[in-house]
């Protein structure tokens, strides 16, 4: 058996080095968890509606929230209570380990990605060995894993309650299901993909509308696979292809509609999985920010002296900045359903009144999604070098895969357009691309197992 494993895996050396990066992997996350990181914001509402649900008081931030409870995420502060009644109590940093070692998992989904996408850019299939080709298909797994096994801004915020690195694993192990799936016949096989997607919604709201998008991936690839000449043949190729889709979505619904469902009762309207659309919607076209989001506030402030006092930038948060423009807009009116009134119509005066200064404005949008740092610990040169080479190479990645593999391709262009349009729409925040970074790093991982193979010269018979 541990024979096969190494054959597997490139050999001894290559099982031996995939171990220590995976070691490395969880050792670094297991680490920021014991000793945690100074909170943000966002970390310290879920951990307080994480207690909050466990001591029965529901989900609620408590008497010191800024905005809507409804406005956070419920995965991740679901999943840490969920743990807190298993153990009995609120053990903050036992959930941080418990998530430490989800968190890991994305090492391992980043190295099988990795391999998985070389071979499918050499058209050799599953469990088919090429001698000539498993040097560099090891190589990119384990590139890939090591990128994320050592990425800073992932690893700070394994060290608070953060939703970035559960989902990083959950979008990984949904894309990786997706190729599984696929190289078998059978609706079911994609029930899986399906329920990380959902899982991915719960953490990530933002994902619903990408779960979608990966469904009519599924269907489109269902649909090439050659059934026959005939008319009948192809329409069994269109069925099997929306099944497949409707699988999946399928899954994504009953993972969701449980607190949709809650939703309706407790807000009294159709919400999804949570609010503060319109917060984003209205930060995200408002021009004077230049597309910084943390430059909203300021700029809000300083246009609208009659609605704020001295020092309003240092003592509010945005919400609390956006809620009261909001009052004084459409009095009367819900703040979030006032901000998305008013983000529809600023952006409609932005596409119609300054085009060409919105296309600027959604060129620094997606600058700033791809290339700013996640956290400070990013702005080291040699941090910065990493996330450009990852982010470039991984650009080399989609473009090989796309010339030799155009579904996988497909897959995941599908899910980099989408968050990055999302982002572009709405606010362009770098964690976004935390999610993404096992992905970046597989397809970083191809590129350069890819430079490597044509850079070496080729063997002669002798």
């Amino acid at each position: 058996m541990a024979s096969g494993l190494a054959a597997r895996h490139g050999g001894r050396a290559g099982l031996a080095a995939l171990v220590a990066v995976l070691a490395l992997g969880l050792g670094l996350r297991l680490d920021y968890a014991w000793k945690g990181r100074a909170p943000v914001y966002d970390a310290t509402a879920y951990a307080a509606i994480a207690a909050n649900l466990e001591q029965g008081h529901g989900f609620t931030v408590g008497p010191t929230a800024t905005q809507p409870s409804s406005n956070y995420s419920p995965g991740l502060p679901l999943f840490v209570a969920g743990l807190y009644e298993v153990t009995g109590g609120v053990h903050e940093r036992l959930a941080r380990l418990v998530l430490a070692v989800i968190g890991s998992l994305s090492v391992l989904l980043a190295y099988l990605l990795g391999r998985r996408l070389w071979r499918s850019m050499h058209f050799a299939g599953p469990g088919r060995q090429d001698a000539s080709r498993a040097g560099p298909e090891l190589a990119a797994g384990l590139i890939a894993a090591l990128a994320v096994a050592i990425y800073p801004a992932l690893l700070e915020y394994q060290g608070m309650m953060m939703s970035e690195p559960l989902a990083a694993t959950l979008l990984a192990g949904a894309v990786l299901a997706m190729l599984w799936a696929r190289d078998e016949p059978g609706a079911l096989r994609w029930l899986l993909p399906g329920a990380l997607l959902g899982a991915l919604a719960m953490v990530r709201p933002e994902y619903l509308g990408v779960a979608v998008i990966l469904a009519l991936v599924a269907a489109l690839r269902s649909s090439l696979v050659p059934h026959g000449d005939t008319s009948n043949d192809r329409k069994r190729g269109w069925r099997d292809a929306l099944l497949r889709a409707a699988v999946m979505l399928g899954a994504v619904v009953v993972i969701v509609a449980p607190w949709t469902v809650r939703n309706a009762v407790a807000l009294h309207r159709f919400v999804p999985i949570s609010t503060g659309g319109g917060q984003v919607l209205f930060a995200g076209t408002y021009l004077p920010s230049g597309g910084n989001p943390e430059r909203v506030g300021a700029e809000v402030v300083a246009r609208h002296p009659e609605l704020f006092g001295p020092e309003a930038v240092k003592r509010l948060r945005l919400e609390q900045i956006l809620a009261r423009l909001a009052a004084h807009r459409y009095p009367g009116m819900e703040a979030d359903q006032a901000l998305s009134k008013m983000g529809k119509e600023q952006l409609w005066d932005d596409l119609t009144e300054e085009p060409l200064e919105y296309a600027g404005f959604l060129a620094t949008k997606i600058g700033r999604l791809w290339f700013h740092p996640a956290r400070d610990v990013m702005r080291a040169p040699v941090w910065r070098a990493l996330q450009w080479a990852v982010t470039l190479l991984a650009l080399l990645g989609l473009a090989l895969l796309a010339w030799r593999r155009r579904w996988e391709a497909l897959l995941l262009g599908a899910v980099l357009l989408s968050i990055t349009a999302i982002s572009a729409l709405l606010v362009a925040s770098p964690r976004r691309v935390l999610v993404l970074l096992p992905l970046l790093a597989a397809l970083a991982g191809v590129a350069l197992a890819w430079a490597a193979s044509a850079a070496r010269p080729a063997r002669t018979p002798t």
